[in-house]
This record gives C-alpha cells, sequence and structure tokens, in this order.
C-alpha cells in the first residue's frame, strides 16, 4: 500500500501551529512584563518603610532623666508622650 501525503493540509497544519505558538509566546511575553521584578518589590518596601518612619518624625523626645523617686507629673509626660507616639503611628 502506496502512503500518500496532502501536503498542502501539512502546510495548513503547520501554518496552524505556528500561530498558536506565536500566540501563545505573546501572551507569555505580556505576562513577564506585567509582572513585578524582585527590584520592584525591593523598592515599593524600603518606600513604604521610610514613610512608616517618618510618622514619628514628628514626637519629640522625651528629654528629661527618670526621677529617683515615684514623680507624678513624670509618670504623667510618659504616658502623653506614649499616646502621641501611637497616634502617629496610626497614620
Amino acid at each position: 500500500m502506496k502512503h500518500t501525503f496532502n501536503l498542502f493540509a501539512i502546510k495548513h497544519t503547520l501554518t496552524l501551529l505556528t500561530a498558536l505558538l506565536l500566540a501563545s509566546l505573546a501572551a507569555l511575553n505580556a505576562d513577564i512584563q506585567q509582572r513585578a521584578t524582585f527590584n520592584d518589590l525591593n523598592n515599593a518596601i524600603a518606600n513604604a518603610l521610610q514613610q512608616t518612619s517618618n510618622n514619628t518624625n514628628g514626637v519629640g523626645t522625651l528629654s528629661q532623666g527618670a526621677s529617683g523617686t515615684y514623680d507624678p507629673s513624670q509618670m504623667q509626660a510618659v504616658l502623653d508622650k506614649t499616646d502621641e507616639l501611637i497616634n502617629a503611628l496610626r497614620r
């Protein structure tokens, strides 16, 4: 039995497969272009950390030493400063 090949059908099939492969590669390339790189992620994290750190820049230090005895006004200053810090961190 002699085998015959339909060259038109083979060429048509190869053309379709090539088009499908090219479309798949183009879609993959588009997907890769849209993904964040490690550099992008590192920069985003660094910027977020910098901004978070800046939230507390307006909170001053206590600028006082610890009293050797219980001092209610000093304790209130510590509580007030703690509240100020908490509010700044929530921004």
